[in-house]
Parts: structure tokens; C-alpha cells; sequence
């Protein structure tokens, strides 16, 4: 059987196609093809905090003789008050992905947030098993917290090390009445 010039035609066409389809998007070094590709991601810096405790309720009662100290570390005074004693703090946690320098301030006066001749005092500690957490804080004793905002962490680590308790100090004067707020503002700025 002869094989016509058409039919050998197509095959030859039909080897080309194969042939050209082989080299494209191909390197060829001997006999081993090689290409690069290339997997790309940008991932943002993200600093972000979360009060997990963010409520801390001092409860109800009145000051009986000259100025109630109320403080919420364990260990904490209740002097002149008939209301409980009450121990807690809030916990501020760094929830992002880098350290963060962190302030914090009160959004009223001590004499806004509960009357002339009040003190309003905070103090930071490193939540327990967090031993690392703060770093540099201006607040390991009890300081004077206003609306003013102050260094508390440079900074407050993230994963892991990352909780701090903020515990306060009231001193409430003999005249002051009345349900009161304050509101603690805390700020972080991402560490480079």
C-alpha cells in the first residue's frame, strides 16, 4: 500500500503541532525542561488590643468618716467604705501580629469621674503566666491616671507574652454621691 502525498501531509502537520506544543512554555537545557514560577504574599502589620476584662464594678456603698480607699489588687485597701471589697483589674491583651507601644489615659479627671479632693490612681502587672508581656512600664506602682495619655508598655509583646492587668486605686472624699464612670482609654502604636 502506497501512502499519498496528502496523507503524508498530515502526518507531518500532525508531528509539528505535537512538536510545537511540546516547546511552548519550555526551556530546554539537553534533555531536562525547566520553568520558575513565582507565589507572592504581602502580610500587614497589624496592631490591635482587646479588653477581654473590661468591666471592673468597685459595687455600691458610702464613704462612713473622712476619705474611702478603695483598691482592686488582691492585696488592696478598703478603708471608710460599707460597701464589699472588691478585687480585680482589667486585662488588655495584644490580639495583632507586632509589639506595640502602649498608653493609656482616663477620658475624665479624677475630679470629673468622681469629685473634688478625689484621686484616681492605675498600676499595670503582666497577667500570670505573661511574665514578659510589659516592658518599660511607667505604672508598676500606682500613678495618678487622667486624661492625659502616659507610656504604659514599650513595648507590650504579641503572641504569646501578651496580657497585662491594670489594677486601680479610688480615694473618694466624705461628699461625693452619686453612680460614677470612667472610661480607660488604652492606645498602641505598632513598634518597628
Amino acid at each position: 500500500m502506497k501512502a499519498d502525498s496528502t496523507q503524508i501531509i498530515e502526518y507531518i502537520a500532525v508531528a509539528v503541532i505535537l512538536i510545537s506544543l511540546f516547546f511552548i512554555g519550555a526551556k530546554i537545557t539537553g534533555n531536562v525542561a525547566t520553568e520558575t514560577g513565582v507565589v507572592n504574599v504581602t502580610i500587614a502589620t497589624s496592631a490591635a488590643l482587646n479588653f477581654t476584662t473590661a468591666i471592673l464594678d468597685f459595687g455600691s456603698g458610702s464613704v462612713v468618716s473622712g476619705t474611702a480607699v478603695l483598691q482592686s489588687n488582691g492585696t488592696g485597701l478598703n478603708t471608710s467604705w460599707t460597701g464589699p471589697k472588691v478585687t480585680g483589674q482589667l486585662v488588655l491583651v495584644n490580639i495583632g501580629n507586632v509589639g506595640v507601644t502602649l498608653t493609656l489615659n482616663a477620658n475624665k479627671t479624677a475630679a470629673n469621674f468622681i469629685g473634688t479632693g478625689a484621686s484616681f490612681r492605675a498600676m499595670v502587672a503582666n497577667t500570670t503566666g505573661h511574665t514578659t508581656s510589659c516592658v518599660a512600664s511607667n505604672f508598676t506602682t500606682l500613678q495618678a491616671i487622667d486624661t492625659t495619655a502616659q507610656l504604659a508598655c514599650n513595648p507590650l509583646s504579641y503572641s504569646g507574652n501578651n496580657s497585662i492587668d491594670i489594677d486601680f486605686e479610688l480615694q473618694i472624699p466624705l461628699d461625693a454621691v452619686g453612680a460614677k464612670t470612667v472610661g480607660i482609654v488604652a492606645v498602641g502604636t505598632a513598634t518597628s
